[in-house]
C-alpha cells in the first residue's frame, strides 16, 4: 500500500491500527471463551436436557457463518475498523444479556445474535490484521491470533476467580461485558479519533461494493487448508485429555494438564510467529511447523504413559501454530489492495467459512471414528491434516506478497 502522508504520520497511523487490532482479536477471544466456561451454568439456569442444549448451541455457529457471508458488503459500505468498533460492543452486550436467559427459545434467539455479532467481528478483525500487514509490509497475523488466544486464556482464569467466589453469572457477565465494551471505546474504535489519511488509503477501492461471488480454485484451496488447521486444532483441544485419561490411563489433572500445554505451546508459537516469518521464506517454515508438529503428535501416540503424550501434545501445539494464521494471511493478501476491503473480506469469509465448518464437523467426525477404530487411531486424523499443509507449503507462500515471505530481516 502506497501511504499518502508523511512517513511520521503513516508510521503513527499503523502503530495505532496495530494495537487497536490486537485489542479487537483479545476481545474476541475474552467474550468467546467467557461464555463457553459458563455453559454448565447456563444449563442449569435454562433446564435444558443435553441433547437440547447440544441444538441450541450449534444456532450460535450457524449465526457466526451466516454473518460471515454479508460482512464484505458490510466492510465495503463502511470499513473495517468501524465495523470492529460496533461488533465488540454489541457482542458484548449480548453477553451479558445472554445470563438472563431462562428458556431455550430466549438462549437460542441471543445466541443467533451473538454469533452474528461473531462473525462480522472475526472477518472484519482479520481485515483490519492484512491492512497493517500490507502498510507495515511486515507479518501480523501470528501475534493477532496469539491476542485472540491470551484473551482467551485471561477469560478461563477470570471464570475460575469469579466460580471460586461464588458470583453469579449475571455479575460475571457484566463485568466482563462492561471491561470490553470499554476497551473497544478507548482502544479499538475511539469514536473521537478522526480517521488519518492511512485509514481512508487501506479502505479505498476501485469499487465499494463488491460483486458476491463463488469462490475461486485459489480461494477454495486456501479455505481446505483453514479447514485441514482447526481440525487439527478442535482435534486435540476435544479428544487430548480424554485421550491422556482413557487411552493412556492418566489422571484428570494430567488430561488438565495436556490441554494447557497444547494451548500454551500453540499461543507461544504465535508470539514469536511473525519474528520467524520476517526472517525465514514462508514454505520452509511451514514445513519446519507442520513437520515439528508431526513428531509431536507421533511422540503423543506412541508414547506409553501420559508425561509423553503431555509433552507430545505440547510439541504438536507449537508445530501447529503459525499454519492457521499465515493461511488467513494468504487469503486476505489473495486480493489487491486494489480491490479494497471488502474484496479482502469476501476472501477472509470464504476462508474462514470453509475452515470453521471444519472445527465444527471435525471433532464429532473423530468422535465417530474412535467407536469402530479406537481413539488411538483416529487421532491420525491431525496428523493427515498437518500434513497436508506441508506438502502444500509452496502453494500458501506464493499467495502471500514477496515482502513478506521472501525471509530478508527488515529494519
Amino acid at each position: 500500500m502506497t501511504l499518502t502522508t508523511s512517513a511520521g504520520t503513516g508510521r503513527a497511523g499503523a502503530r495505532g491500527a496495530y494495537w487497536s487490532t490486537a485489542a479487537a482479536f483479545f476481545s474476541s477471544g475474552l467474550l468467546l471463551t467467557t461464555w463457553m466456561a459458563r455453559i454448565p451454568t447456563v444449563k442449569d439456569a435454562t433446564g435444558l436436557s443435553e441433547g437440547a442444549l447440544g441444538s441450541v448451541l450449534v444456532v450460535s455457529v450457524l449465526g457466526s457463518l451466516l454473518s460471515m457471508q454479508f460482512t464484505s458488503w458490510l466492510v465495503a459500505l463502511f470499513d473495517s475498523r468501524t465495523l470492529v468498533g460496533l461488533a465488540v460492543p454489541v457482542a458484548a452486550a449480548t453477553l451479558w444479556v445472554l445470563s438472563f436467559a431462562s428458556s431455550g427459545l430466549q438462549l437460542a434467539a441471543l445466541l443467533l445474535l451473538f454469533g452474528l455479532a461473531d462473525g462480522v467481528l472475526y472477518v472484519s478483525m482479520n481485515v483490519r490484521g492484512i491492512a497493517v500487514e500490507r502498510a507495515s509490509q511486515r507479518p501480523c497475523l501470528n501475534f493477532f491470533h496469539a491476542c485472540w488466544s491470551i484473551g482467551a486464556l485471561a477469560a478461563a482464569l477470570l471464570s475460575i476467580a469469579f466460580t471460586a467466589l461464588d458470583w453469579s453469572m449475571g455479575n460475571h457477565f457484566f463485568i466482563v461485558s462492561m471491561a470490553t465494551a470499554a476497551l473497544a471505546l478507548l482502544v479499538i474504535a475511539p469514536p473521537w479519533q478522526q480517521k488519518t489519511a492511512w485509514h481512508e488509503e487501506s479502505h479505498r477501492s476501485k469499487s465499494q461494493t463488491p460483486v458476491q461471488r463463488l469462490p475461486d480454485s485459489a480461494t477454495l484451496g486456501l479455505g481446505l487448508l483453514g479447514l485441514c488447521c482447526l481440525v487439527a486444532q478442535g482435534a486435540i483441544e476435544d479428544w487430548g485429555g480424554v485421550f491422556i485419561k482413557e487411552g493412556q490411563g492418566g489422571s484428570t489433572v494430567g488430561a488438565t494438564v495436556g490441554f494447557t500445554a497444547f494451548c500454551g505451546a500453540l499461543t507461544l508459537g504465535r508470539l514469536f510467529g511473525d519474528h520467524l516469518r520476517a526472517r525465514y521464506a514462508t514454505a520452509p517454515l511451514l514445513r519446519c511447523f507442520a513437520a515439528l508438529a508431526l513428531a509431536g503428535l507421533s511422540l503423543a501416540l506412541l508414547s506409553s504413559d501420559q508425561n509423553g503424550t503431555i509433552a507430545g501434545f505440547a510439541l504438536f501445539g507449537l508445530g501447529l501454530s503459525i499454519l492457521d494464521p499465515v493461511v488467513a494471511s494468504a487469503a486476505g493478501h489473495s486480493t489487491g489492495p486494489e480491490d479494497g476491503e471488502g474484496g479482502t473480506a469476501q476472501a477472509i469469509a470464504h476462508v474462514a467459512t470453509l475452515g470453521h465448518t471444519g472445527l465444527l464437523l471435525g471433532p464429532p467426525a473423530i468422535g465417530w471414528v474412535a467407536e469402530f477404530t479406537g481413539l488411538r487411531w483416529a487421532l491420525l486424523a491431525p496428523g493427515i491434516a498437518v500434513l497436508t499443509v506441508g506438502i502444500t507449503a509452496a502453494f500458501i507462500a506464493n499467495r502471500i506478497p514477496s515482502e513478506l515471505s521472501s525471509g530478508k530481516k527488515r529494519n
